[in-house]
């Protein structure tokens, strides 16, 4: 499967996501396939405007299949604290 022809999925996993940092909308152009294998595509996004890197995503697209619901953010566990860097460096000083 070529990825010319899943330009219209892409279309719709991209349809609810956009730059973080300037809110532009991610389209077709903001993927970069890297390597693919079979229907499954690892690729790099990247804002069109402002430039900035999401990093690589993987992608496995299902020619078979007519809809692809949009991707969704997941968000990574919460930043560390203060605290959290003061009870680390008490429990490794506490390790000797």
């Amino acid at each position: 499967m070529k990825f010319n022809n899943s330009k219209k999925y892409l279309k719709q996993l991209l349809a609810n996501l956009c730059c973080s940092k300037c809110r532009n909308d991610f389209d077709v152009d903001s993927i970069i396939i890297k390597e693919q294998e079979g229907s499954t595509f690892i690729c790099n996004l990247r804002c069109q405007i402002c430039g900035k890197d999401f990093g690589d995503v993987v992608l496995n697209i299902n020619s078979k299949s007519n809809n692809h619901y949009p991707m969704d953010i997941i968000d990574g566990p919460p930043p560390i604290t203060s605290d959290d860097v003061i009870d680390a460096h008490r429990f490794i000083k506490n390790m000797k």
